[in-house]
């Protein structure tokens, strides 16, 4: 009987770490879910934004430092706040007539989407390719590239 106390014991200590260690693994197969859904979210408002020239959609999901590559031949790191005014010139010269996302990836660790800006410059209607990036900063995704060539 003195022998079934302490190995009672163990296994009780040993069932507890094992049942500590599967919650960590479902909320940690949990918590990548949700990251991938949230990019997906803002993927999709970010794309909303573009689509209507609003400006402040896009804005709230800048990282501090974005990189800019665009047609108007800004291409460089950029403030948050030096990007909006970046973002407003970019769209009164290139005045939206629609915009979608045609790819977008979100599994992986680096969320991504593309698309086509269909635009008016000068009265003629163009294209240009649309490239976004994100990177996750502790629990958001912020937008750390943006291409329109």
């Amino acid at each position: 009987m003195k022998n079934f106390y302490p190995i009672s014991f163990i296994l009780i200590i040993g069932l507890s770490i094992c049942s500590i260690h599967a919650q960590n693994n479902v909320i940690s197969k949990f918590d990548n879910n949700t990251q991938s859904k949230s990019a997906e979210v803002i993927l999709t408002e970010i794309e909303g934004g573009i689509a209507k020239g609003n400006i402040a959609a896009i804005f709230k999901h800048l990282s501090p430092q974005t990189y800019f590559s665009l047609t108007t031949g800004i291409r460089g790191y950029f403030s948050s706040n030096q990007a909006y005014y970046i973002l407003e010139d970019f769209f009164k010269i290139y005045q939206v007539l629609s915009f979608k996302f045609h790819s977008l990836q979100t599994e992986k660790g680096n969320p991504y989407a593309t698309g086509i800006y269909f635009y008016e410059f000068k009265g003629k209607r163009e294209t240009a390719q649309v490239y976004i990036s994100l990177k996750n900063t502790g629990k958001s995704w912020k937008i750390i590239q943006i291409t329109f060539n």
